[in-house]
């Protein structure tokens, strides 16, 4: 009886079989659940997000002003007990000013017609200062020059109240001088009687411009204010009534904040990391800070950062643009590896029948790959094997 040729359709039919057995065998038998290794991997993060700056400032406000006269120069930095303003309170009176200047004219005036006769070089000097500066003075306002009014209008005060200062310590024994040094004196008491001096209550930056969210939006709140929180206060008209007694304030340029306002599924910001920012319209200033406090609330999350830089130009806005970004280290997944219990986002190791849960925070997610760090630190490392959905 001759043999029967096995031919190649039995083989594959052996094939078939073979491979409909494994498949049966891998959907219940544990040994068949899909795996991942847990991989070492760097990410870049970059986001453009609007921000809110909250500034560690003190602001000084005076009830019933009429007039303010101030002594530091805007943006200027000043030591607690500083100087800043002279407050005038209602009493105040222009034309008791006005009486002033009028006698100390007159005194000047009687100065020169007792020394027609006498050469004065120095006083020659200090009316040539006095000259001087009131010319500067007057280019920089005609638009003739540039400069500090500030600093010129100062200077032009010094050099007068200089020039007045010798034109008292060499006055002539007269009658008359002495009546005009009397009277100069009953009107600088009356002024005083109205005028406070406010001092720097802290050191810091010395600014006398403000946007009536002072009070809002403090140092102490910010870590508490959710997104909605923060646009609700910005989209409310700034208190007109601060406003108009507030005098000035004084920031702490090397401490401040700003508060990230994005969708939660759009960012996902981890306390502790660090980023680098650019405000929009100021490229040319770049800043960095650390993530210190996350208010997640509807789908959208508040992230503060806190900035250890100068603050510079950012000290007149309060909202804008930002462009950061950071360089993350972490360990990368399948997306697949990903689960969620209880609303902890987490993955299951491939040590038991099941998997561990381990509670994990996002750093970055890919098209394939999530970058992640486990809640507990050591909780995970690189080799070890993940459970896939």
């Amino acid at each position: 009886m001759s043999k029967k040729r096995i031919t190649g359709r039995f083989y594959v039919f052996v094939l078939v079989i073979a491979v409909i057995a494994f498949l049966l065998v891998r959907s219940v038998l544990p040994m068949g659940v899909a795996e991942a290794v847990i991989m070492l991997a760097t990410a870049t993060d970059q986001q453009y997000l609007d921000a809110v700056i909250v500034r560690d400032e003190t602001v000084v406000s005076y009830a019933g002003v009429t007039r303010i006269a101030y002594v530091a120069a805007e943006g200027s930095l000043v030591e607690e007990g500083d100087e800043i303003a002279y407050i005038y309170s209602a009493g105040y009176s222009e034309r008791e000013m006005e009486r002033l200047e009028s006698t100390r004219q007159e005194i000047q005036e009687y100065h020169k017609e007792l020394l027609s006769n006498i050469v004065d070089a120095q006083l020659e000097t200090l009316d040539e200062e006095v000259l001087t500066r009131a010319l500067d003075l007057k280019a920089l306002v005609s638009g003739q020059s540039r400069g500090n009014l500030l600093n010129l209008t100062r200077q032009l005060e010094s050099a007068m109240l200089t020039r007045q200062e010798y034109l008292r310590q060499n006055k002539r024994e007269d009658l008359r001088l002495n009546q005009l040094y009397e009277e100069e004196a009953s009107h600088l008491n009356a002024i005083a009687s109205w005028r406070t001096t406010e001092t720097a209550p802290r050191a810091g930056v010395v600014s006398f411009y403000m946007d009536g969210y002072e009070e809002l939006l403090t140092v102490d709140n910010a870590s508490m204010l959710t997104a909605s929180d923060v646009k609700n206060i910005l989209s409310t008209p700034a208190n007109q009534a601060q406003l108009s007694q507030a005098v000035f304030r004084v920031v702490d340029q090397n401490r401040w904040y700003l508060i990230l306002l994005a969708s939660g599924d759009s960012w996902n910001p981890i306390n502790g990391q660090e980023y680098s920012f650019q405000f929009e319209g100021y490229e040319d200033l770049i800043y960095n800070g650390t993530i210190v406090g996350i208010q997640q609330s509807g789908g959208e999350v508040a992230a503060l950062l806190e900035v250890t830089d100068p603050i510079d130009a950012l000290i007149y806005r309060r909202s804008g643009k930002v462009i950061i970004g950071t360089n993350l280290s972490g360990l990368s997944v399948p997306n697949a590896a990903l689960v969620v219990e209880a609303g902890q986002t987490g993955v299951r190791l491939s040590d038991i029948p099941g998997g561990t849960f381990v509670p994990v925070e996002v750093l970055s997610r890919g098209e394939s790959n999530t970058l992640i760090k486990p809640v507990v630190e050591g909780a995970l490392a690189a080799g070890q094997r993940v459970l896939l959905k």
